[in-house]
């Protein structure tokens, strides 16, 4: 009696290891999560009399700091920084040949597509 009495209880713990493999498992994901695309963003604006270069500076819509986030020696720039969904805000300065750097010029802002 006591042979089929541990058979009995091996067997039941068994079935409850089974069912804990079976349905308890953990889900696997569809696909794996795939990193934000890159955005972009093109500023162009008109040329500046005996401009020699240009800084750019940008904000996030809801912030009042421009930080500038790059230099162009044409009258557009490329921003790669910038994320689907997000508004910023630019304005731009040009730099002369003796380095003196003109007033910002009027704010544009614009909103970056998701993907």
């Amino acid at each position: 009696m006591t042979n089929l009495k541990s058979s009995a209880i091996a067997l039941a713990m068994l079935g409850i290891l089974l069912v804990l493999i079976l349905y308890l498992r953990p889900t696997r994901s569809q696909q794996p999560a795939q990193p934000p695309k890159p955005h972009k963003i093109t500023i162009n604006w008109e040329k500046a009399p005996h401009a020699v270069s240009y800084n750019v500076h940008r904000r996030p819509y809801r912030t009042a700091t421009f930080t500038k986030v790059g230099t162009s020696t044409i009258n557009s720039y490329e921003d790669p920084g910038v994320q689907g969904g997000e508004s910023y805000c630019y304005v731009v300065t040009s730099i002369d040949s003796k380095g003196t750097e003109s007033e910002r010029s009027r704010e544009i802002c614009i909103t970056v597509p998701l993907p």
